[in-house]
Formats: structure tokens, sequence, C-alpha cells
């Protein structure tokens, strides 16, 4: 016949296994479970001109939020001046819910036609 002892460190153990089996279960679920994709958004954008020697520039400064989780993404910016048009991108790694500033340099654009610059920003 068993005695009580045994009969209580015998469910003891079996409660420790569950546990730990429950414990490793969940573990493993949280980390295969997806995560957020990237959901980023230019959230402002604006152009300034000016000379760096006797170069004229162009710059963009582009702001980006992520709204979901981390990745890469593309942020690609166009200037127009007049019929020309120059296009650059930047491939950022964004962290979740973060923030990025940053600045597109255009050396191409002209002084004599300084009035029709326009520029578009977004991101692939």
């Amino acid at each position: 016949m068993v005695n009580n002892k045994k009969i209580t460190l015998m469910v003891i153990a079996l409660v420790v296994i569950c546990i730990i089996a429950l414990t490793a279960l969940y573990l493993s679920l949280q980390k295969s479970a997806p995560l957020l994709p990237v959901h980023t958004e230019i959230t402002s954008s604006s152009i300034r001109t000016g000379l760096v020697a006797l170069d004229y520039t162009a710059w963009v400064d582009v702001s980006i939020h992520n709204y979901g989780g981390p990745g890469t993404v593309v942020v690609w910016v166009q200037v127009r001046q007049g019929t020309d048009k120059w296009t650059k991108a930047q491939t950022i790694y964004m962290n979740e819910k973060g923030s990025r500033e940053l600045t597109f340099e255009f050396k191409e654009v002209g002084f004599w036609t300084v009035n029709t610059i326009t520029y578009s920003a977004w991101i692939d």
C-alpha cells in the first residue's frame, strides 16, 4: 500500500511538470507570434535651397513615423525643375513605433530657374 507522503509527492511532481510544460508552450507561442507589420507614414516634408561653395543645392527634409512593428522601408523623393526631374531613395530600418528624420540632397538643380522647383516624397 502506498502511503500518503508518496501520493503527495507524486501529485506535487505532476503539478510541477504540468506548469513547466505549459510555460514552455506559452513561450514557444510567444516567439512564433507574428509581429506587427511596418506601417510608416510621412508626417512632414519640406524643401530648402542654398549655395554650397558655388553649387546651388536643394535639400528635401522628410519626417517619417512608424505606427507598426519594426522593419525596413524605402523612402523616395523626387525634385522637379522645369522639364528636369531627379529621384533619390534611402532604405532605412524603422524601430517599432519609431520616428526618423531624413535629408535628401540634390546638387543637380540650377540657380537660374529657382522658382520652378517642386518636390514629392513617398514610401515604398
